[in-house]
């Protein structure tokens, strides 16, 4: 399709649309405030002002450069029903490698033993940090079932555990190695497992899915990783199950998160989990997009859903 035009894709990186431009010459983009004549087909935006959607006559199809829709972003959505909305999974690799590497280091207190070794004690040889745990042999739970949770399910067989993973389907099944299990059977699972890792899209259905009654059937010791979205989790009775120790976490979603490198000290959550040895704190850096070479590959998947489109239109 020649009559094609695609704006926003600057946003994604430094030289993205000069890139593109390249790679597609008879395509049009632009970036930037739209203009009077603005009649562009697609918006490669993941956070997108009313002034972008309503812009364009033409616009037809929204592409979100990652994974899940933002809350604002699915509010001004919601009366635009007829708009095709596409999002790219690039970081499913890196979130699922940050899930494993929380995993570890929670479960072997790393953190505590780190800062220990730094002032040269040794104490967490012969006195271990609570908790502490080994993970083979072990129950492990995945809640969500895509990209990233398949990916940690294999890697936790990997390491000896014997996974389950939830998805949406009302039916058990078999993947591998792993166990497909039912929502329905959530609450027994969590009870039964050394590592829960929540990999869940962010969505108004799983908003507060680990709820106090969950957190609290953590058995000891175990392990929860977040690196879904942190309304998916009740933050307070998050916070008072891990003072009381014999659960760890490793969370890399938050429920205030900095939006740039210079948004200055922000505050990640309502209660101190930074005060808490048994956590490992990461800030929101699963897909790893900082790194030229996940950018890279975010702008190739872009580039394969714009070509589906304009095959489309």
């Amino acid at each position: 399709m020649t009559d094609f035009w695609v704006h926003g894709l600057g946003a994604l990186d430094d030289n993205a649309t000069e890139r593109l431009a390249i790679a597609y010459p008879d395509w049009r983009f632009t970036d930037g405030p739209p203009t009077a004549d603005a009649a562009y087909d697609v918006l490669v935006d993941g956070r997108p002002t009313e002034e972008l959607l309503a812009a364009s006559p033409r616009l037809r199809a929204l592409v979100i450069p990652y994974a899940g829709v933002p809350a604002e972003t699915r509010a001004l959505l919601s009366t635009r029903s007829e708009l095709v909305v596409r999002t790219v999974h690039h970081n499913a690799g890196p979130t699922a490698e940050l899930a494993v590497a929380l995993t570890l280091a929670a479960a072997r207190a790393i953190v505590p033993a780190d800062q220990a070794m730094r002032a040269g004690d040794w104490t967490p040889r012969f006195v271990p940090p609570n908790p502490t745990m080994v993970l083979g042999g072990h129950p492990a739970l995945v809640v969500g079932y895509g990209e990233v949770g398949r990916r940690v399910a294999h890697a936790l067989t990997g390491l000896g555990m014997r996974v389950s993973a939830i998805r949406s389907a009302d039916t058990a099944s078999v993947d591998g190695e792993v166990q497909l299990r039912p929502r329905s059977e959530l609450p027994a699972l969590v009870a039964e497992s050394r590592v829960v890792v929540l990999a869940v899209p962010g969505t108004p259905a799983t908003e507060g899915l680990f709820g106090p009654d969950l957190i609290a059937a953590l058995p000891e010791p175990s392990v929860l990783v977040n690196v879904a979205r942190a309304t998916v989790v009740d933050e307070r009775a998050l916070y008072e199950r891990l003072v009381g120790g014999g659960v760890a976490a490793g969370l890399d979603v938050w429920w205030n998160e900095a939006t740039s490198a210079d948004a200055g000290t922000i505050s990640a959550s309502a209660y101190p989990f930074h005060e808490l040895g048994n956590v490992v704190l990461s800030p929101h850096r699963g897909g790893a997009f900082s790194l030229r070479e996940v950018r890279d590959l975010r702008l190739q998947h872009v580039a394969a859903v714009l070509e589906e489109l304009a095959q489309a239109a």
